[in-house]
C-alpha cells in the first residue's frame, strides 16, 4: 500500500510540473483549489479510494462510488469501444452535400458560395462509404475524465496527435492527476476543465483551429458520468464555424461588392473605436430587434416611441410601418437576395425617407436605394480596411451588431427590445412579423440531444434575463457568445444597457420590465436628425486617400504574387505519392496563409475559409484504409483543388483591377 501511495504522489507531482509548464491556466485552477481546500473555504466532496487493486472515487455525502467496479476494467472497456470507423463515435466537422449537379439550378446566392467545394464533396461521397475506416485517428476528444485511466488506455490504442480533454468537475480532475500520467501523453493537448459555456466555446474553437485540415471527423469517448451539455456545445461550435456559415465565395463577394459603393461615393463611417461623448449621448436609445419579445409590447411601443431614438433592425420595419413609427436609425447587414423581403409589403421609401441607414458592406444595392443617399452610412466589416483605419465591430446577427453600434456611437442609456437570443415559452424563435425565420420548435425536445450538426437543431439552457434559465439555439448562442465576449471591452462606465426582453441575459446589462420604465421627455425628431447627421459626418468619408489608393495597388501586387506562386506550385507538385501530395498541400497553405497585413488580409481570409472546407475533405479522403487507385485520385482531386485556388485569386485580381481603372 505504501508503494501505491508513493506512486500516486509522484504521478501527482509530475502532472503538476507538466501543467505548470505546458498548461498554466489549468495549473492555476488546481493550485487555487488546493489553497481553498487547505484553508477550508472549500469542503471536498470526493475521496480517492484504493480497493482490491483498483482506484475508485467515493462521493462523501452519500458514500456512493463513481465506478462502483474495477476502474481499470471499465477503462479497458471504454478503450475497446474506440474504433477507426468513420461513422462510429464521431463528430462531423461540417455537413456534406451530395448530388449537387441535380440541384445547382435551385441554389440560392448563399449556397452558390460553395460552388468550388461541391465537386470535391461529390467526389468524396462517390468513393468513401460511411462505414469505411480511418488509417489514423489524428484528433480525439475526451468528454469526461473520471480518474482518467481510460485516457491512457485509449492513447495506447490510437496514439493521436491532438487531444481535447473536457471535465466540468475540477475536484474530480484533480483526483485524476494522482492516477493518470498526463505528462506521458505524446500529443498536443487542449484542456477544458471546469469552463463555463463561453470559455469552453473559446477553448474548443482553438482546438478546431489547430491542424484544421484534420477536422473532417473528430473521434470521441464519452464518460457516462459526465453531463451531455458539452456535446451540444461541441456541435454548436462546429455548426457555427465562420467558413461554414458564410461560404468563401460569398465572403469574396462581400469583400469586393464594396467597390461598387465607393464608385458611387457612398459615405463610409469609421466605427473602429467608440466615438467621444456628444450632445446625443444623454438621449435614450431604443434598439428594436425581431425576437419574440418585440411582438409582446407593441402597444407600449406605439405610446412611447417618441421618447426614444429608435434604432431598428430591418426585420421589424414592416411592423413599424403598420404602427406608423418611423425609425431614426436602421441597421442592416444581410446581403443575400432573400433579405430584401424585409422591405416589401409596405411603402418603404416613404417610411424611411428621413431614416439613417447604417449598413454592412455586403448590403444589396436595392436595399440602399430604399433610403435617401445622404442618409446612408456604410461600415467596413471584417477589416477590409480600404479606408485606412476604418473598421467596425459586427456580430453574427444584426441585433447584436446594432447593440455594438449603439455602444460605439456612445449612447449612454441603451434599451433593447426583441434582442431575446432565446426561444419563447411556446418555442418561437422570432416575432410573428418576421418574414424569414420565425420558426416554432417543439418544446418537448429541448432537453434531447440530436444526432445532426445544424445551427437550429440542438437546444441548451442559458441564464435568462428575467428567468433563471431560458432555452437557446446554436445560432442564437453564437450571437450571445459574441456579445458576452465583446461588451466588457466596448462599454464605458457611463453607459447602461437595459434589457427589456424575456430572453437571454446579456453580459453587463440590467434586466428591466417595461412597466418599470421611467417616462422620458419626447424627442424633437427634426432636431435629432440634424444632430445625427452632424455626428456621423464627422467620422465619415466618401473618398479614398492617396495612401488608400496605394494600398489597393499593393493588394493587386499581392494577388499577382499568389497567382504566380500557385502556377509554380502546380508545376512542381508530386502526384505519385499521397504522403508527398498532402505535404505539398500543407506547404502551399503555409505559403498563402501569411501573417496579416492591411494589404493581404482580405485574400488570405478567403483562402482560409476555402481551406477550412476543402482540406479536411482531401486529408480525410486519403486517410481511408479501403482506398484504391490512389494515384488516379490524387490527380483528380488535385485538379479540383488547384482550379478553385486559382479561380479565387483571378476573381479578386480582376475586381481590384477594374476598380482601380475606374479611379483613373
Amino acid at each position: 500500500m505504501q508503494e501505491i501511495q508513493i506512486k500516486v504522489m509522484q504521478t501527482y507531482a509530475n502532472n503538476l510540473e507538466y501543467l505548470a509548464h505546458a498548461h498554466p491556466k489549468t495549473f492555476q485552477k488546481i493550485t487555487t483549489l488546493e489553497q481553498a481546500i487547505q484553508n477550508q473555504s472549500y469542503i471536498e466532496k470526493y475521496s480517492l479510494e484504493y480497493k482490491e487493486n483498483y482506484f475508485d472515487v467515493m462521493k462523501l455525502s452519500s458514500s456512493t462510488y463513481l465506478y462502483n467496479d474495477n476502474s481499470f476494467k471499465i477503462s479497458q472497456q471504454l478503450a475497446q469501444k474506440v474504433n477507426y470507423k468513420k461513422n462510429s463515435y464521431v463528430f462531423e466537422g461540417f455537413a456534406m452535400y451530395q448530388d449537387y449537379e441535380k440541384h445547382r439550378d435551385k441554389f440560392d446566392d448563399k449556397t452558390q458560395g460553395l460552388e468550388g467545394v461541391f465537386p470535391l464533396m461529390s467526389y468524396y461521397l462517390k468513393y468513401i462509404q460511411p462505414d469505411f475506416h480511418m488509417e489514423q485517428i489524428e484528433k480525439f476528444i475526451f468528454i469526461g475524465v473520471g480518474l482518467g485511466i481510460h485516457i491512457i488506455e485509449i492513447d495506447k490504442k490510437i496514439a493521436a496527435e491532438e487531444y481535447c480533454i473536457i471535465e466540468d468537475n475540477l475536484e474530480l480532475f484533480r483526483l485524476s492527476l494522482f492516477t493518470t500520467p498526463y505528462y506521458q501523453l505524446n500529443a498536443r493537448i487542449t484542456f477544458c476543465i471546469q469552463e463555463n459555456k463561453d470559455n469552453f466555446t473559446r477553448s474548443f474553437r482553438e482546438f478546431l483551429s489547430l491542424s484544421f485540415f484534420r477536422n473532417r471527423y473528430l473521434k470521441y469517448s464519452y464518460f457516462g458520468a459526465h453531463s451531455k451539455e458539452k456535446i451540444k456545445l461541441i456541435k454548436n461550435a462546429l455548426s457555427s464555424q465562420n467558413f461554414s456559415t458564410f461560404p468563401y465565395k460569398t465572403f469574396l463577394e462581400k469583400l469586393t461588392r464594396q467597390f461598387n459603393f465607393m464608385q458611387q461615393n457612398y459615405k463610409y463611417i469609421n466605427l473602429s473605436n467608440q466615438l467621444p461623448s456628444s450632445t446625443l449621448s444623454q438621449k435614450p436609445l431604443l434598439i428594436l430587434a425581431a425576437g419574440p419579445s418585440f411582438s409582446k409590447h407593441l402597444q407600449w411601443l406605439k405610446e412611447h416611441h417618441n421618447e426614444y431614438i429608435i434604432m431598428a433592425v430591418s426585420a421589424v420595419l414592416n411592423k413599424l410601418s403598420q404602427l406608423h413609427i418611423q425609425p431614426d436609425i436602421v441597421t442592416h447587414l444581410d446581403g443575400f437576395a432573400i433579405a430584401f423581403k424585409h422591405f416589401k409589403g409596405y411603402d418603404a421609401k416613404t417610411l424611411l425617407k428621413k431614416s439613417i441607414l447604417i449598413a454592412g458592406n455586403f448590403t444589396e444595392q436595392r436595399v440602399l436605394d430604399q433610403f435617401t443617399k445622404e442618409n446612408v452610412y456604410l461600415i467596413e466589416e471584417l477589416q477590409t480596411n480600404y479606408h485606412e483605419g476604418f473598421n467596425s465591430i459586427s456580430g453574427p446577427c444584426v441585433g447584436s451588431t446594432a447593440l455594438f453600434h449603439a455602444l460605439l456611437l456612445h449612447f449612454n442609456n441603451i434599451y433593447t427590445l426583441g434582442l431575446d437570443l432565446a426561444l419563447s415559452d411556446d418555442g418561437h424563435s422570432h416575432a410573428a412579423s418576421h418574414k424569414l425565420t420565425n420558426t416554432k420548435y417543439d418544446t418537448s425536445t429541448f432537453n434531447q440531444l440530436t444526432q445532426n450538426i445544424a445551427l437550429r437543431d440542438d437546444f441548451f439552457s442559458v441564464k435568462g434575463n428575467f428567468k433563471p434559465t431560458v432555452f437557446t439555439t446554436p445560432l442564437f448562442y453564437s450571437s450571445l457568445y459574441t456579445l458576452n465576449l465583446t461588451i466588457p471591452s466596448l462599454k464605458d462606465k457611463d453607459q447602461n444597457i437595459y434589457n427589456l426582453s424575456d430572453g437571454a441575459y446579456i453580459k453587463e446589462s440590467v434586466a428591466l420590465y417595461i412597466k418599470d420604465i421611467t417616462t422620458h421627455q419626447k424627442i424633437q425628431k427634426k432636431q435629432l436628425h440634424k444632430e445625427l447627421h452632424q455626428l456621423l459626418n464627422q467620422y465619415a468619408t466618401t473618398s479614398l486617400s492617396s495612401k488608400d489608393r496605394a494600398s489597393l495597388h499593393q493588394r493587386l501586387i499581392f494577388a499577382k504574387d499568389i497567382k504566380s506562386m500557385l502556377l509554380s506550385w502546380q508545376q512542381d507538385i508530386d502526384t505519385t505519392n499521397k504522403y508527398n501530395y498532402l505535404h505539398n498541400l500543407i506547404t502551399i497553405m503555409l505559403q498563402i496563409l501569411q501573417e496579416y497585413t492591411r494589404e493581404n488580409r482580405n485574400l488570405i481570409t478567403v483562402y482560409e475559409y476555402f481551406f477550412n472546407y476543402a482540406m479536411p475533405i482531401v486529408f480525410d479522403f486519403f486517410n481511408t484504409k479501403e482506398l484504391q487507385n490512389i494515384k488516379l485520385h490524387i490527380n483528380n482531386i488535385n485538379k479540383i483543388v488547384f482550379n478553385e485556388m486559382l479561380e479565387i485569386v483571378k476573381i479578386y485580381e480582376s475586381r481590384i483591377e477594374n476598380f482601380l481603372k475606374s479611379l483613373q
